[in-house]
């Protein structure tokens, strides 16, 4: 079953499941035309209230009739599966829904050690959908209060140290593009915007096909036009083996020494011994990554070997 981890909520989906919308905290997954599956997601502090997150739904969903249920009512999978998020910090709160000749159940989860407050629901077209639901449902995990957040995303896996937060994402045809974002403290603040100010991109990219994208040009020559972050001409990329790198100063001079705004710049582009593809990593910004922690993240990107 493939994995799909995002923004430090993890599951397993059937193969027929397809991410259908991609939000910062949300997943929607359809199979063929028909959504089968939606989850969403935030952090919370303090108290939580199941009624009130469930009724969120009933706001956008109002010619739904939504109801608890009881333990009596439950189908034995799906106890199942909660009892096994309740084994790992996750309260939970089971409902069902219809409307018209549709129906769906879901779940409101709560962990009060990282804060997760998430609501998922599923639709339910046939009896053999219940135990899909289930042992999806089942799968889920939260990675929050990990060191490190692994993400995995369309056939791509991944890991960050923990300070870093989701920022901007893309994923056209031929082209992937994730960015994470680590302020100069470490330390993301509500109101602070998210990549603006002193700190750390972090970007993760894929090219495909290789062999269309680079024609009969030489990986770091191709580097100058095909990547958005890619180190100034002035800079030195050694290329080894089918990987080019480089680490320094992009923008730097006295002033920008003294008030600590050089602007650095580190990467890593390979093309993958499988599946014809192009991956990068590069760290650019005011805060430059430690070279073994920049080592550890670029060893943790790959493909997913189907």
């Amino acid at each position: 079953m493939p994995e799909f981890i995002w923004n430090g909520v993890g599951l397993t989906t059937p193969e027929a499941w397809e991410p259908s919308a991609i939000e910062r905290d949300g997943l929607t997954f359809a199979s063929g035309d028909r959504p089968v599956c939606e989850l969403k997601w935030n952090r919370v502090q303090g108290t939580f209230s199941f009624d009130k997150h469930i009724k969120r739904l009933t706001k956008g969903n109002k010619a739904a009739g939504i109801m608890g249920v009881s333990e009596e009512e439950t189908p034995a999978a799906w106890t199942a599966a909660l009892d096994v998020l309740t084994e790992s910090g996750i309260r939970s709160k089971s409902f069902l829904w219809k409307t018209g000749s549709h129906r769906g159940m879901g779940a409101a989860l709560h962990n009060p050690g990282s804060g997760l407050a998430a609501l998922v629901q599923f639709f339910i077209y046939s009896d053999d959908d219940e135990g899909r639901a289930a042992a999806v449902l089942h799968s889920m995990r939260d990675y929050y209060l990990g060191q490190s957040l692994p993400w995995a995303m369309f056939g791509l896996r991944g890991r960050v140290p923990s300070e870093f937060v989701l920022n901007t994402f893309s994923f056209k045809p031929g082209h992937y593009r994730v960015q994470y974002w680590r302020p100069r403290s470490g330390k993301q603040s509500d109101r602070a915007q998210v990549g603006k100010g002193p700190g750390t991109h972090l970007v993760f990219e894929r090219f495909a096909p290789a062999s269309v994208v680079l024609k009969d040009t030489a990986l770091s020559s191709w580097l100058g036009h095909g990547m958005e972050d890619a180190p100034p001409a002035s800079m030195d990329v050694v290329e080894i083996d089918g990987c080019a790198r480089w680490n320094g100063a992009v923008k730097s001079n006295l002033m920008r020494t003294v008030l600590r705004r050089t602007v650095y710049s580190q990467g890593r582009v390979w093309t993958t011994a499988t599946q014809n593809a192009i991956l990068s990593v590069v760290a650019h910004g005011t805060v430059p990554a430690p070279e073994p922690i920049f080592n550890e993240i670029c060893e943790s990107y790959g493909l997913v070997q189907e």
